[in-house]
């Protein structure tokens, strides 16, 4: 009977529903009752990290393509100019024997384009008939100074051509 008589405690009655409120409230937070809503957005930031780390890589790779390729352009170019460089080696040693003006030389290659120059003088008379514009034009090709009178240029057509003597 002592139940009867005791009385409500209203205060604590009103604390205790706060904290049940409050207890409540905090159940968005469990994964389990939120839908798994802050799992997903978690996912979502994942992802969209592992996006921009993909284009992040995929736009270094592109660098790096475009670089490899740069090189491999340059080695290109390279090998062609030894190749040249050789042939045209071998060609200036061949007419480096020539003394009659009109002895065969042997045509240079472009370093340019890696084929033999268009009209490169067959004998020493044939270079010493070229106009001002065709020395420069072979010189070009050959990578030496047009600068100068054209008596220079002309000689160094002849040195450029390996025919040393005639030229000195």
């Amino acid at each position: 009977m002592e139940r009867a008589s005791e009385q409500p405690d209203f205060p604590l009655a009103v604390r205790s529903l706060e904290t049940l409120t409050e207890q409540v409230g905090r159940c968005q937070n469990l994964p389990a009752v939120d839908g798994g809503l802050r799992l997903a957005q978690a996912f979502e930031d994942m992802r969209n990290d592992m996006r921009d780390m993909r284009n992040e890589i995929n736009r270094k790779l592109d660098d790096l393509d475009r670089k490899v390729d740069y090189l491999d352009s340059r080695v290109q170019d390279l090998d062609q100019r030894m190749i040249v460089a050789e042939r045209n080696g071998a060609a200036r040693m061949e007419n480096s024997s020539a003394m009659r003006a009109d002895a065969c030389l042997a045509p240079l290659l472009s370093l340019e384009t890696g084929e033999e120059i268009p009209d490169c003088p067959s004998t020493m008379d044939e270079a010493d008939a070229l106009s001002s514009r065709e020395v420069d034009r072979i010189l070009r090709q050959l990578g030496v100074s047009t600068a100068g009178p054209v008596q220079d240029r002309r000689r160094r057509l002849l040195l450029a051509l390996g025919v040393a003597r005639r030229a000195v």
